[in-house]
């Protein structure tokens, strides 16, 4: 049942390079003059893309779902695939995929990756139109390996949501609950140990957790404190994400506060930090971490948010000194 399924409503081409079959789109914008099982040139299945799809990605034919292509009429990311191998953004697709007029680069003014060499997009019906702007398989790989500053260990209880949002105060407007943090599968993984991730929703929703930092370190006003967190958004809905940290003394009253300014999520896993520097009377820290998309869909399409954190920036050898009961 499945497979007929499959048949009735999907379009599958054969690779002009390896003979093979590939999915190629809906059977509403399958190509009714040439068929789906007919060979082509012009069709090329992941592992037969072109070079440029290559060189941006380590491996096209696992990392395919995670590929974020351009329109072939325009600069804009596609969010469509239709004809075995023609990238549409929604925009140009809903104008009438097959009879497309193609949208001018605006040059130096594009803020959307450019093939090397080129300082406009190629935009038009033409095959060499088609370019993938980057995968976010490896995009997020490549985020892993940046250098990180030595220090304590992350005090942040649940940092990806593995337990659910246990350790956070959820915070909403609308008070509903669908509208606040959620906690989904990592569709790309920011690492191979962490398999959750936090998810927001079409309202600002906010979360919260406060760390007790005089319970860890012996001396608080003296310690530089690193808050940050991974965060990343859809490639189909834009979003948006904020960090902020707040420093509080015994009484409770803030003595410190900052955030990040609004940060657009990228398709792919980025850090987000912020650097405290000593703080006088400086007794517990809080983050707060918030997300939305900025098309008002219903359900979770906001940013996403994994390994929030907060912890001590210092050298190796001196932690024994800074840290309660080392």
């Amino acid at each position: 049942r499945l497979l007929d399924e499959g048949r009735r409503n999907y379009a599958f081409y054969l690779c002009g390079g390896c003979d093979e079959p590939y999915f190629g789109g809906t059977v509403e914008c399958a190509d009714e003059q040439q068929g789906e099982l007919i060979a082509s040139e012009d069709r090329l299945c992941q592992a037969c893309s072109p070079r440029n799809t290559q060189e941006i990605c380590q491996n096209p034919l696992e990392h395919g779902p995670y590929h974020v292509w351009k329109c072939r009429y325009c600069c804009n990311p596609a969010t469509f695939l239709c004809y075995g191998n023609v990238h549409f953004c929604k925009s140009c697709h809903d104008r009438n995929p097959k009879n497309n007029q193609a949208i001018p680069c605006s040059g130096a003014c594009c803020t959307f990756p450019q093939k090397e060499g080129q300082t406009t997009h190629l935009n038009g019906p033409q095959r060499e139109c088609e370019q993938l702007y980057y995968c976010a398989w490896c995009e997020s790989s490549s985020s892993r390996d940046t250098f990180e500053s030595s220090g304590s260990r992350n005090f942040i209880v649940n940092p990806s949501g593995e337990e659910d949002t246990s350790g956070w105060r959820l915070v909403s407007r609308h008070r509903s609950h669908s509208q606040m943090w959620q906690v989904e599968n990592s569709g790309v993984r920011v690492d191979p140990h962490t398999h959750k991730n936090f998810v927001s929703s079409f309202y600002w929703a906010s979360m919260m957790q406060t760390v007790p930092l005089h319970e860890y370190v012996r001396d608080p006003s003296s310690v530089r404190i690193e808050v940050s967190s991974k965060f990343m958004g859809r490639t189909d809905c834009p979003s948006i994400f904020r960090m902020e940290a707040i420093v509080t003394n015994s009484n409770g009253r803030i003595v410190h506060r900052v955030g990040t300014s609004e940060l657009t999520a990228p398709p792919f896993w980025e850090k987000a930090a912020l650097t405290i520097d000593p703080v006088t009377d400086a007794h517990e820290v809080s983050m707060i971490v918030y997300g939305k998309d900025t098309r008002f869909w219903a359900g979770n399409y906001g940013s996403k948010v994994c390994h929030c954190s907060i912890r001590v920036l210092c050298d190796e050898d001196e932690l024994g000194n800074i840290l309660a009961g080392e």
